[in-house]
């Protein structure tokens, strides 16, 4: 068992609960994985490790490199996926082509078989670079708009943020926000509120 789901169980933070679970480690009582998210077992005679759950939520051995070059990244990504409560946001950098869109949806595969975000959460792509020109209504399709808000805005309309909730949205080519964009996702991805 991980320290995340048996906080699931009680009424306690993660962190203490890790703390303990450590506690009884060096005092011989439980064994651990050195794997990411770490493990707890029992040590029980004849009885192997089922490291089935592992072997199911690793969907990074999909991605070359991720035991080699990428590690750290992955490790990285894992950690990120699993911090509590509710993980933290990622931002994947690096030249184009390279696969930041195939890692993003892997992050999001491995939230899934973790149990970290429900079965049916969304994983939502948007690419930023189609709004650069246009940056007002780039706010109003991650944020949504009320009826009257602008001309042509008919209806209310949600937002990715809301569409994404509990789930994943990937902003691709987020650095082709506006500033006043990125202030707002930033004020979002800190406080968790948007106006």
């Amino acid at each position: 068992i991980t320290a995340t789901e048996l906080e699931g169980f009680m009424n306690i933070k993660r962190s203490v609960i890790s703390h303990y679970l450590n506690m009884l480690f060096k005092e011989g009582k439980l064994l651990k994985t050195d794997s990411r998210p770490v493990r707890f077992y029992l040590p029980l005679k004849n009885m192997p490790i089922d490291d089935n759950k592992n072997k199911k939520s690793d969907v990074f051995k999909k991605l070359i490199g991720f035991n080699g070059s990428l590690k750290t990244q992955v490790d990285q990504c894992r950690s990120a996926v699993i911090y509590p409560p509710r993980g933290l946001p990622i931002l994947i950098s690096g030249s184009s082509g390279v696969g930041k869109s195939y890692l993003a949806y892997l992050i999001y595969e491995y939230a899934l078989t973790m149990g970290v975000i429900n079965e049916k959460a969304p994983f939502i792509e948007l690419n930023c670079a189609d709004y650069a020109n246009n940056p007002e209504l780039l706010s109003s399709v991650l944020f949504g708009h009320v009826k009257g808000a602008f001309t042509g805005a008919e209806k209310e309309k949600k937002g990715l943020m809301d569409e994404a909730d509990g789930g994943y949205l990937f902003l691709d080519e987020v650095h082709r926000l506006s500033f006043e964009n990125q202030e707002k996702l930033f004020i979002y991805l800190d406080k968790g509120k948007f106006r």
